[in-house]
This record gives structure tokens, sequence and C-alpha cells, in this order.
């Protein structure tokens, strides 16, 4: 959409615009890129636009990752923060949920199936409201502080679910499974 429709129009109506623009460098840079790679995530072109989507997005990233390339990569790059890894059939996910939105860890959920707990709807929907200049999140029926430093990742295995309409209004979906160009461009990076 953005090279056939958008670019052709900005030539057409002689617009001033670079002309080798790529969604990537404008969202991204090089140094981010290759710690990505450092971390584990995929140099290929879709890999990269899956690492700006989960860095970017503002709804909590979602990601369908048959291959795992994605929980790899989150955990490596997670791994000098506080960090959690949860599942919705721990006992007691949702307390320790609960201290990681409190004191700013990051939070992995594995093996998401197509459904999604009802409980953290809050923090899905980021219903944060603000009460005598703190921050606060309603989960389930204890009010907690919000700390700015929590970040939120979901992955599934998979590799072709069917999630409901607000499920995808709530959180943002990123495919992370492998394509046959991105297979090969990991392939020549390993050879290399």
């Amino acid at each position: 959409m953005i090279f056939d429709t958008w670019k052709a129009d900005l030539l057409v109506k002689e617009l001033p615009n670079k002309e080798d623009f790529k969604l990537d460098t404008f969202l991204t840079n090089e140094v981010e890129v290759s710690r990505w790679a450092s971390e584990g995530l995929p140099g290929d072109e879709l890999s990269v636009q899956n690492g700006i989507l989960t860095e970017a997005a503002s709804r909590w990233p979602l990601c369908i990752d048959p291959q795992m390339q994605a929980v790899l990569w989150i955990k490596e790059k997670e791994k000098k923060n506080p960090f959690d890894i949860l599942t919705f059939n721990m006992g007691d996910y949702i307390k320790r949920l609960e201290m990681a939105i409190k004191f700013g860890k990051s939070v992995l959920f594995e093996a998401i199936d197509e459904e999604i707990d009802p409980m953290i709807d809050p923090v899905l929907e980021k219903n944060i409201t603000k009460e005598a200049g703190v921050n606060m999140l309603v989960l389930g029926d204890s009010k907690i502080d919000y700390h700015d430093d929590f970040r939120m990742f979901m992955t599934t295995k998979i590799g072709n679910p069917n999630y409901t309409p607000e499920i995808f209004g709530k959180t943002m979906i990123i495919n992370f499974s492998v394509t046959m160009l991105g297979l090969r461009d990991q392939l020549l990076n390993e050879v290399v």
C-alpha cells in the first residue's frame, strides 16, 4: 500500500519525497536492528518489521510463534530486566502479574490458546486511572499501583489461531511465522 498507492500518489502530485524511503529505516535504526539480531531476532525484513511492531505498538503484542522465534528473542531481550514467565494454567499467575505491574517487571505469557483469561482484560485495555498523582489499575478485586516500566508480551504456538474480534481489538497480533523468503535469509545468515 505504501509503495503502490501512497508513494505513486506523491510522485504524480510532484510532492518532495525521498526516493529510497523504507518504513523500517524510518521507525528504527541499524544499531537497534543489530542489537535485536544479537538477542536472537532473525535479520530478515519480516522479522525486523515484527520487532518494530513488538517494540512500538500501543497495545500489548500477541505473537503467533509456531517456530518459537519470538519467545527466544523476548527472553533474551528481557533477561537484563526483571522478567517473569507466566501461563494461564499457573495457580498464582494473577498475583505474579500484580507484582510485575506494581514493580515494573516485564511479563511473558507463553502458550496462549485461542482464549485469553478475561481477568487480565483491564491490563490489555490499559484501564489506568490517576489517583493523587499515582497511576492505578484495578485488577480483579484489588487496586494496584501501575509502574510505567511494566511490559507484557504474549505468545502462542498455534500456527493459525482463530481469535475473536475482541482479542484483535485488545492486542497487537504479530505473525512471527517463518516465510520462505525469511527462511532463506536466516539460512544465509547462518552460513555467513
